[in-house]
């Protein structure tokens, strides 16, 4: 039990790889290289689970990198793999046998067959009703302590990201009867004095004629957009949809097609960014997805190859432009003055060092052709 969550695979970690690939294989297509990256962060996070069948590990390892590092932009944590591990059937002992010795691992301790199976059952039960999510980790740790199963005092209970929190110690010994009385005087005590001051109040309410309901008029909506610190002229803006529409044809893309078209506007809308950078984005990564080619449909699902390309990480555009759009918000921060904020999105959206004149270009001319609603 560690201070802190342990983090398996880090967005620090995986730009560290990026760059090593990309100056050691520079030599080779981008997608190579990027096969190249997705294959090293596999083998650190295999690396790091039970030691079940190896179809068991690659689909564990795949869900994590899909839901985690790819939806949540988060790091990989123990409280993660043991989460993920939940959805396995442990009656089968090959797959039983592998999560107790690696909880015993990460706990430093040693736990009974027949009460690690029951905390187990506990945990899985808990994430069927209540989806508990990452909190399964912490409750199986802190039930452990509980029930009296032996621990390393020195260390400290390892919680979920984002829950910092003090280990509490659980009272095993039941309270003294002397203890308890007081206690319950005291309730008693409480609850009279409640209900005595709640009927004082009752007899100097003053008794009102009913006064006829207040019209309201209706609230206008207020959008609350996902923080960035993009440039005022990246930020979210109203476009006109027809020309966008007209300019996408021309370049025979899918994305003037529905659900894609809206799907994009309306994440830009809600993170509060030019929908136009989405849709150059897409021109610089897919050429807008034309409809000629054979695997349109497919790649329109991950037209900005978020998690390394859309072949890798197949999605919906919903999903995808999600993602897309977190990266760029979460990208956009700590800019220097001096710097371009798309090439300062660069420097790890993609490993091309001239992606950012590419969208930069392509978002010129189409703001060249599509007049926005206020630039009118």
């Amino acid at each position: 039990m560690r201070a802190e969550a342990v983090s398996i695979l880090t967005p620090t970690e995986i730009r560290n790889i990026r760059h090593y690939v990309q100056h050691k294989y520079s030599d080779l297509p981008s997608d190579q290289r990027a096969e190249i990256v997705a294959d090293a962060m596999q083998r650190i996070v295999l690396k790091q689970l039970p030691d079940f069948p190896e179809v068991i590990k690659n689909k564990l390892t795949a869900e994590l990198l899909r839901d985690i590092v790819a939806v949540q932009l988060t790091p990989v944590s123990v409280a993660h793999i043991f989460e993920a591990c939940l959805s396995l059937d442990f009656g089968k002992s090959e797959l039983f046998q592998p999560i107790h010795a690696w909880t015993e691992q990460q706990l430093r301790t040693s736990i009974d067959t027949d009460a690690f199976r029951e905390l187990l059952g506990d945990a899985v039960a808990g994430r069927e009703s209540n989806n508990h999510g990452l909190q399964s980790w912490n409750r199986l740790i802190v039930q452990a302590v509980a029930t009296g199963i032996p621990y390393d005092k020195n260390l400290i209970t390892q919680l979920a990201p984002g829950e910092g929190s003090e280990v509490i110690k659980l009272p095993l010994a039941k309270r003294s009867f002397i203890r308890s009385a007081i206690y319950a005087i005291l309730s008693v005590m409480l609850v009279t004095g409640t209900l005595v001051y709640g009927w004082q109040m009752l007899g100097n309410i003053v008794l009102q004629k009913p006064q006829p309901p207040i019209v309201t008029k209706p609230v206008q909506e207020i959008i609350i957009h996902d923080k960035n610190e993009l440039p005022s002229e990246l930020q979210y803006t109203a476009i006109n949809e027809k020309q966008l529409v007209q300019y996408l044809q021309k370049k025979s893309s899918l994305l003037a097609e529905e659900p894609y078209l809206h799907a994009i506007l309306n994440v830009a809308k809600e993170m509060d960014i030019h929908p136009l950078l989405l849709f150059a984005i897409t021109g610089q990564e897919q050429a807008f997805v034309p409809k000629t080619h054979k695997l349109a449909k497919e790649i329109a699902n991950n037209p900005f190859n978020v998690f390394h390309s859309w072949s890798e990480y197949n999605t919906t555009i919903e999903q995808s432009t999600r993602i897309a759009a977190k990266t760029i918000n979460r990208l956009s921060k700590d800019r220097p003055n001096n710097k371009d904020a798309i090439t300062w999105i660069n420097r790890e959206y993609a490993e091309d060092r001239y992606w950012s004149k590419g969208v930069t270009s392509i978002l010129q001319a189409m703001k060249r052709y599509i007049q926005s609603d206020i630039e009118r």
